[in-house]
């Protein structure tokens, strides 16, 4: 891995040191109910530019949600590069730790900074719980066009690990990982000018790798990408299969000097992963490329290895892994590097020391160090070949070369003689009973074949025929199984945005709760205003009978005069005479107040189809307020409802106590001419407003407030009204 950094200061510091770590952390579990995520970060290609146009100095902060939310929480940091740069290279590592319970909701957040401005040039949040854990992932992160243009050329490269305070153990693994400890090599270099870094990877099957790394398959060389776009689309991108055939590649540091480069690390395998599984073509392959690749403009790209060095992992070599004391492991003090130039200072292939353990705890205590490597049995480098490490090794004891394993023998040679005699002669009783075995099984081959054939043959049949159907069955659970996959994170989806929904559509109802409520005051109002449109008709209706008494009296006026009246005197309705000036006085008078009576009607049609249109707006208003504007225009119109609807009751209050008293005094003068108590004949009394009105209409509006047409109307007397209070007064 990298340097691991779990201290950072506020401002981040110069660029660090990746040469060797002399106390190299080789422990790669998180603490108790904790899990710990460790992100490397290589480097980044077309950062976008600082806002005045200048180049940044760019750094990266690695924070959770939660340490988003807290300004005050710390931050961990990588270094700043030398220079300004749109492509910087860090190559730094930095661990995260956060709560076990809290990974289901929990980001990380990578934020490339501009030390010079203080400002987010780019940023990507990864979900923990997408990532499997302790396995590597080497992300290539890029933004979407469509969300943020400016960063959509940009690419960040970062390996993340997500690890756990257990090691996972899976159904029919009896070990939980293999751990692989590479201290470095052996002999000075002559021809090595750059530190180097190491590739090592399990593969199932060497041939076959091998193979498709001379057809320069993509996912077989040099350190596979997989790229992430963001806003992330699906979970599945994160999806990691069951078995590999190229292996889940991880890489370590820079490994120095140059002249004799030593790494002392360790790289973990997982069960899950095939790596505890050993037979004739598992392999384990460690490829060296120059750390000079590392500073160029894609420091991710990895081409052309400088050497591969191979470890086959037999069935033997698992055996012999068991019989060690203390650890399940071993130690290969000189494994080869083949398909290389590189050449020692002997002028031979150089080679490199490692060690290798299993690991059956799901909480082990003892990983490999430098120290305690050195404790493990060792494999005796005469049995390895040079081309593929293959391991001959036989299990006899007089094949056995190594003089640390001859002088263990020595001191135990009676015991062991025994034993070997023990066993060499229960050998031979096993090979006289096998041998037994095969000639009874031969013979009773024969019989049966005699008389089953037939049934073998059906039974046979029915195999193969049960063999294609659990094919088949296993095919269909598998496409069923990826459906419901699917189909759940679809569901998941789903709940996310009706939830988001809910709460936008809760806020709305809260917002819209008072303007409900001023809405049906508004009607209620409107109402109001239709009752005293009501009461308007009513009394419309009032004034045409008026009005028809206007005509009844105008009629009885026409009659013809008697003879016998005297010249010049007026006759009123009562029989009273008037002269010529009379008579034209009441032409006049019944004429202005016609023409009076004609122009309120009009002006009262006129208020009502006013009227109507303001009642149909408030009738079709809509459920929701959409528009500001909208909104204000129907506030208006209520406004001007409302100061109608109260001058309409303030004119119908005073029309109604002036007609009160009209009505009252029409009575009395009734009741006065029934009895004989009317006005003498020769005096003509006309109310002062009245007759105003009669001599010149022009000035009844003059005298009246200055209020709307249709006010006016309700508060001017009408013809019939005035008529009848002139005939009454006479």
């Amino acid at each position: 891995m990298g340097r691991q950094k779990t201290k950072v200061p506020e401002e981040p510091q110069g660029r660090l040191d990746t040469s060797q770590d002399p106390h190299p952390d080789v422990n790669y579990l998180a603490p108790c109910n904790k899990e710990t995520i460790i992100v490397t970060l290589y480097g980044a290609t077309n950062l976008p530019a600082c806002k005045d146009g200048s180049e940044p100095w760019p750094y990266v902060v690695v924070k959770t949600t939660s340490e988003k939310a807290n300004k005050h929480s710390p931050q961990v940091m990588t270094s700043v590069t030398s220079e300004p740069t749109r492509a910087p290279v860090w190559g730094d590592t930095v661990n995260v730790e956060i709560q076990a319970e809290d990974t289901g909701r929990e980001d990380v957040i990578l934020k490339v900074m501009d030390n010079k401005k203080k400002k987010e040039l780019v940023s990507y949040d990864i979900p923990i719980k997408y990532l499997r854990i302790f396995h590597p992932y080497h992300f290539k992160l890029e933004k979407s066009e469509k969300k943020d243009e400016a960063a959509a050329k940009t690419c960040l490269y970062a390996t993340v690990v997500r690890k756990g305070s257990l090691l996972p153990r899976y159904v029919g693994c009896d070990h939980t990982a293999l751990e692989v400890f590479l201290r470095g090599v052996n002999e000075p270099l002559v021809n090595s000018l750059k530190p180097m870094v190491v590739i090592a990877r399990v593969v199932p099957n060497y041939t076959e790798f091998k193979a498709r790394q001379a057809r320069r398959d993509p996912a077989s060389v040099g350190l596979p990408l997989t790229q992430i776009s963001f806003p992330i689309s699906s979970p599945m991108n994160f999806d990691v299969p069951r078995i590999s055939q190229n292996g889940y590649p991880q890489l370590s540091k820079p490994g120095g000097p140059p002249e004799q480069p030593l790494w002392n690390q360790s790289f973990l395998f997982q069960s899950r992963d095939g790596a505890t599984s050993f037979s004739e073509n598992t392999a384990l392959v460690l490829e060296y490329y120059p750390s000079a690749s590392m500073q160029s403009s894609e420091p991710w790209t990895l081409n052309q290895p400088l050497g591969v060095s191979v470890l086959p992992l037999k069935s033997r070599l698992y055996h012999k892994m068991l019989t060690g004391k203390c650890l399940q492991g071993l130690q290969v003090e000189r494994l080869p590097i083949i398909d290389t130039n590189l050449k020692t200072v002997n002028g031979e292939a150089p080679s490199v020391n490692l060690s290798f353990q299993l690991i059956s705890s799901e909480r082990p205590e003892n990983f490999l160090t430098l120290n305690n490597s050195k404790a493990l049995p060792t494999v005796n480098p005469k049995i390895l070949d040079e081309n593929l490490g293959a391991i001959r090794e036989s299990w006899s004891m007089s094949s056995l070369d190594s003089a640390q394993e001859t002088e263990e023998l020595q001191p135990r040679d009676v015991e062991m003689n025994n034993y070997r005699r023990a066993m060499q002669k229960m050998a031979e009783d096993i090979l006289a009973l096998k041998k037994q075995a095969n000639i009874l099984e031969e013979e009773n081959g024969m019989l049966r074949s005699h008389l089953s054939q037939q049934s073998i043959e059906e039974q046979s049949r029915a195999e193969e025929e049960n063999l294609v159907s659990m094919k088949q069955k296993l095919l269909l659970n598998e496409l069923d199984m990826k459906r419901l996959r699917d189909r759940v994170q679809h569901l998941q989806n789903e709940l996310i945005r009706k939830n988001d929904r809910e709460k936008e559509l809760l806020l709305l109802y809260q917002a819209q709760q008072p303007q409900a409520a001023q809405l049906r005051r508004y009607q209620d109002k409107l109402q109001k205003m239709k009752a005293l449109e009501d009461t308007v008709r009513h009394q419309e209706k009032v004034i045409e009978k008026m009005e028809q008494i206007l005509e009844e009296r105008l009629c009885e006026r026409k009659e013809p005069i008697p003879s016998n009246r005297p010249q010049g005197k007026p006759i009123m309705a009562s029989g009273i005479s008037l002269g010529p000036v009379g008579e034209t006085l009441a032409v006049d008078l019944y004429s202005t107040l016609l023409a009076e009576n004609t122009r309120l009607r009009t002006e009262l049609e006129k208020n009502r189809q006013q009227s109507a249109p303001i009642i149909l707006q408030q009738q079709a208003l809509p459920d929701f307020l959409g528009g500001t504007s909208d909104k204000f225009n129907l506030l208006a119109k209520l406004e001007q409802a409302q100061s109608r609807i109260l001058s309409l009751e303030n004119q119908l209050e005073e029309s109604a106590r002036h007609w009160a008293r009209e009505k009252q005094n029409l009575a009395i003068r009734l009741q006065e001419q029934q009895h004989g108590f009317g006005q003498p004949p020769n005096s003509i009394i006309i109310d002062q407003p009245n007759a105003g009105a009669s001599k010149n209409p022009q000035q009844l509006s003059k005298l009246e407030p200055s209020l709307p047409s249709s006010d006016k109307k309700l508060n001017r007397p009408s013809d019939s009204q005035i008529e009848i209070s002139n005939h009454q007064k006479t």
